[in-house]
Parts: C-alpha cells; sequence; structure tokens
C-alpha cells in the first residue's frame, strides 16, 4: 500500500509541473510577440539598472545605498535578436525546472507502488539524475542568461554593465543537486547493505 504523503506529494507536484507548463507555453507567446510583431503595452523584456537616482529618497537621519532596479523595455518594432536572447534568459531556468519536477513525479509514481519500489536502484537512478538535472540546470541558466542580459542591456539601454549578478537560484539549484546525488548515493549503499543481508539469510 502506498503511504498517503507519497500521494500527495506526487498530487501536488503533478499539479506544479502542469501549471508550470501552461506557465512557460505562455512565456513562449511572451517572447514570440517580442521577436516576430509590435509588443504591446504592458509586454516587454525586463533588464536590470543600477546606479538609479536616489536624491530626495532617503528620510531625515538615513542614506540611501546601491540601488538596483528593473525595467521592462519595449523593442520598437519585431526584434528577433532580442527575442532570442530573451529566451536565453529565462528558457534554461525554466526548462530546469520542469525537467526536475519531471522527474521528482515519475520517481513520486514508482514509490507509490511500495516502500520497497520506494528505496530501489530505480529511484537512485532518479535522484542521481535529478542531482545532475539541477547542478548543469542551475549552471548553464545563470551562463546564459547573464550572457544574454549584457548584451541585451547594450542593445536597449544606454548604460550598460560588463557583468551581472546571477539571480540568486543559481547556488540553491547547485546545493539542491548536490543534495540529491548524495541521497542517491545513500539509498544505492543501503541496496547494497540489504541485498548482502538478505543473501547470508
Amino acid at each position: 500500500m502506498p503511504t498517503r504523503w507519497i500521494i500527495r506529494l506526487e498530487t501536488l507536484l503533478s499539479i506544479a509541473l502542469v501549471l508550470g507548463l501552461l506557465g512557460a507555453l505562455a512565456a513562449l507567446a511572451a517572447n514570440a510577440m517580442i521577436a516576430f510583431f509590435d509588443t504591446p503595452n504592458g509586454l516587454g523584456i525586463p533588464l536590470r539598472v543600477y546606479d538609479v537616482p536616489t536624491a530626495g529618497m532617503a528620510a531625515q537621519g538615513a542614506s540611501v545605498g546601491d540601488v538596483t532596479a528593473e525595467v521592462i523595455v519595449r523593442p520598437d518594432g519585431a526584434a528577433p535578436l532580442a527575442g532570442l536572447l530573451y529566451l536565453l534568459m529565462w528558457g534554461p531556468g525554466a526548462a530546469t525546472a520542469l525537467l526536475a519536477l519531471l522527474t521528482l513525479v515519475r520517481a513520486l509514481r514508482r514509490a507509490r507502488s511500495g516502500d520497497r519500489a520506494l528505496f530501489s536502484a530505480v529511484t537512485a537512478g532518479h535522484l542521481r539524475g535529478l542531482g545532475w538535472i539541477l547542478i548543469a540546470g542551475s549552471l548553464a541558466s545563470g551562463v546564459l542568461g547573464t550572457a544574454a542580459e549584457v548584451i541585451l542591456s547594450s542593445m536597449l539601454l544606454t548604460e550598460n554593465y560588463p557583468i551581472y549578478q546571477p539571480s540568486g537560484l543559481l547556488p540553491a539549484g547547485v546545493v539542491a543537486g548536490f543534495a540529491a546525488l548524495g541521497v542517491s548515493e545513500i539509498v544505492r549503499r543501503g541496496l547494497a547493505l540489504l541485498e548482502e543481508v538478505e543473501a547470508t539469510i
């Protein structure tokens, strides 16, 4: 009998996967609008700007330090290159998240048949795959997204910078990936010990 928490977790992650796919399709449609059509109001490319004027912003007795703001830039008319670069800004991260969710859903779906299916070589393989997806995907999305933002800023803004700080999700994804690899190794070694014990009985 599958435990109730596994069923609930699988259901929750399956819903998140479907919603994530719908969100990715909506983002792709917006990306296509930027690349091939004249974008309507409210639709554009989010870019970070620094050195924002802060005169008069702070109250008496306080001062404002470095300021980072996000602006939405709308290219005039169709902009295929800008659309491609914008896709590189968010696409790898979205693909990484969706692949990670899909791997988790597959692992939990198999685990519904019982504890022995949960702690199996297949589950260890799923966890190992999840780890490498998170590590490689986070690093790739960080590098591609940063490079794309640098190029887009030089194209669409009067002030651009040689490098932009990657999203805070990058280190979190890498750490989660290594954690998944660690858990997969624990499961694999536990299975090896269990097989040794069963062989001696």
